[in-house]
């Protein structure tokens, strides 16, 4: 079935750059198990660095999009959300 819907494929760079980053956290998971010691940890610190920051471009690239489409009712939570987690992240910090 062929569809003429013009919003058909807008979603797949999204898709294709989040299944890259599947990939590549299985990657760096599963070579961080198999390699020696100093290598394993800065590997498996990569892979949690990309999972927790996967959801980050995704909520900017997400605002980013609302703001273009001038939909200024939801435009605003991305960011909301992004600054609580900066918050969070300089609350543990100290």
């Amino acid at each position: 079935m062929v569809s003429n819907d013009p919003r058909q494929g807008r979603f797949e760079t999204a898709a294709r750059l989040l299944r890259a980053a599947a990939v590549a956290t299985g990657v760096l998971a599963a070579t961080a198990v198999v390699l020696p010691e100093p290598v394993d940890h800065t590997l498996a610190v990569v892979a949690v660095a990309v999972v927790a920051l996967v959801p980050v471009v995704r909520l900017t690239w997400l605002g980013i999009r609302w703001i273009r489409r001038g939909d200024r009712t939801f435009a605003w939570i991305p960011f909301a959300i992004l600054a609580v987690i900066s918050v969070g992240l300089v609350v543990t910090a100290a």
